[in-house]
């Protein structure tokens, strides 16, 4: 009995010992698959921040295309004075301020914006309309489109902001070196207020005028005066004729173009345009 109970000792221990070992490593199996779902879990957990500049930047081309559509689709933002909404959606509002305003106060005449603002161009005819990858700087984005137009390439390029979440335009910049904002804030400063963009000094031909429906800014240039209209590129040069009067250079016809004023302050008076018509003039407030 004793012999037995020896050997049933024995077999009981041996049972114990594989037991024990079977449970330990069952648990280091669990411990490493716990441990590597961990892993795998950080590893999900951090992917998204180079997805994240992906999506942003394909955000930021959206926005650029989305523009594009509603433009071609005659339900642009721009020339229009009904709905502020379709501004908004697109631009920043300084910048949509600036558009709305050239469309209003401009009543049915052409505004400082006389030509196509997303091709550049008076006579469109679009054709291989490409949008390129957007390069993101922070709360800016950089989104070039090309095109060509009758054969001309043409390259535009678009100046993004972030604002609340969704990315906004924020001036539009052309191949020919200059842009949609600067073209705006030339003629009405740099915010949507009527502030005039050029400061008007009493007693001197210099500042902001009305001239009929249109408006322009006059700046002292050595011996003459830089004449720059809301609705043209370019300037034109006046020069001092006699009494209250300024001539332009002559054009191909020999015409001018001439201010007179009726006071020695130049505050008001009469433009006369070298085909004959005449408009009022007057010093903008």
């Amino acid at each position: 009995m004793k012999e037995s109970s020896r050997r049933l000792f024995w077999v009981s221990a041996c049972l114990l010992a594989v037991l024990s070992c079977s449970w330990q490593n069952s648990e280091n199996e669990n411990t490493l698959a716990n441990s590597t779902a961990i892993d795998s879990a950080n590893e999900t957990a951090v992917a998204p921040e180079g997805g994240s500049g992906d999506a942003r930047s394909a955000d930021a081309e959206r926005h650029v295309a989305d523009l594009d559509k509603q433009h071609d689709a005659k339900k642009s933002p721009f020339f229009q004075t009904t709905d502020r909404g379709r501004l908004d959606t697109f631009f920043t509002k300084p910048t949509a301020d600036l558009i709305w305003k050239d469309s209003t106060s401009s009543k049915g005449e052409i505004g400082a914006i006389d030509f196509d603002p997303l091709y550049d161009a008076q006579d469109v005819d679009k054709k291989n309309f490409a949008i390129g990858k957007a390069s993101i700087s922070g709360d800016s984005a950089t989104v070039v489109a090309t095109y060509t137009n009758w054969g001309e390439k043409k390259r535009i390029t678009y100046l993004l902001k972030m604002q609340d979440g969704s990315w906004k335009i924020d001036d539009i910049k052309y191949q020919a070196g200059h842009s949609l904002l600067g073209l705006l804030k030339e003629t009405y400063g740099n915010s949507s207020s009527d502030k005039p963009p050029v400061q008007n000094v009493s007693g001197e031909f210099e500042g902001t005028y009305r001239v009929g429906d249109t408006t322009c800014t006059v700046r002292p240039d050595r011996q003459a005066f830089e004449v720059r209209w809301a609705k043209g590129k370019g300037s034109e040069y006046f020069f001092y004729k006699e009494a209250t009067i300024f001539e332009s250079e002559p054009d191909k016809n020999g015409g001018r173009n001439e201010f007179h004023f009726d006071d020695d302050k130049y505050d008001y008076g009469t433009f006369f345009r070298a085909d004959g018509k005449t408009f009022p003039v007057s010093r903008a407030k």
